[in-house]
């Protein structure tokens, strides 16, 4: 594709960085997180991983050449770059909100390296909502990012909650997208899909980020934010 008519953009590309991968170890090292998804997905990356998983990691924390030379072989000409599922959502609001913060600084530097290759969704901790606000103005008007990636719920909150609206006012004000991007059901919901093995991409992540966008939509915020 590339220097072709057509670019190819690949628009969901999972990254992360290092100091969220440790501090997710440690929240798996400690024992149950309280949510079942979380420890079910990223619960292979712990201990003695294998040797697939080990490789996806690398790929996830990679965001220089390895990952140009995997775009290069799949033919792919840009990535929009979203911190991986899920986020910064699973600790406490103090230590996501600067979490979010550092991940958005780490993958501007990234674009500014080569944004011709990149561009990037911020980060924003849903657990401190006004916080979450500032933080999408500050990486859209100073870092230049694209608008907001939420890995759906909170600890098993959704986004229809009205004390979570001022992230869709700051993106409505500003012009972006909110990228509702899937996670493993919650813990109220996870149970059937966990006991059949089907609580992650295979059809968890859908199930979940489906019944989300439909409370979303039927909660008013559409209505309340008509450009959203």
């Amino acid at each position: 594709m590339r220097n072709g008519p057509y670019r190819c953009i690949a628009t969901e590309e999972a990254w992360a960085t290092r100091e969220m991968v440790d501090l997710y170890r440690k929240v798996l090292a400690a024992g149950p997180s309280g949510d079942p998804g979380f420890d079910s997905m990223w619960g292979h990356f712990s201990g003695g991983a294998s040797e697939r998983v080990v490789r996806i990691l690398d790929r996830l924390l990679d965001v220089g050449e390895g990952r140009l030379r995997d775009m290069d072989a799949a033919g792919i000409d840009q990535q929009l770059l979203l911190l991986t599922s899920p986020g910064v959502q699973v600790f406490d609001a103090e230590t996501a909100v600067a979490l979010a913060a550092s991940s958005n600084d780490q993958v501007s530097e990234t674009v500014r390296r080569h944004p011709d290759r990149f561009a990037a969704l911020a980060a924003v901790a849903p657990q401190d909502p006004a916080a979450a606000a500032r933080e999408l103005e500050r990486a859209v008007g100073r870092l230049g990012l694209k608008g907001a990636v939420v890995n759906s719920h909170t600890r098993g909150e959704l986004l229809d909650d009205p004390k979570f609206w001022p992230i869709f006012e700051a993106a409505e004000a500003l012009g972006v997208p909110v990228y509702l991007h899937p996670n493993t059901p919650p813990r109220d919901m996870i149970g059937p899909f966990l006991a059949r093995g089907l609580e992650g991409a295979i059809y968890g992540f859908a199930v979940e980020c489906g019944m989300h966008l439909l409370a979303i939509m039927i909660s008013g915020v559409f209505d309340r934010f008509p450009k959203l």
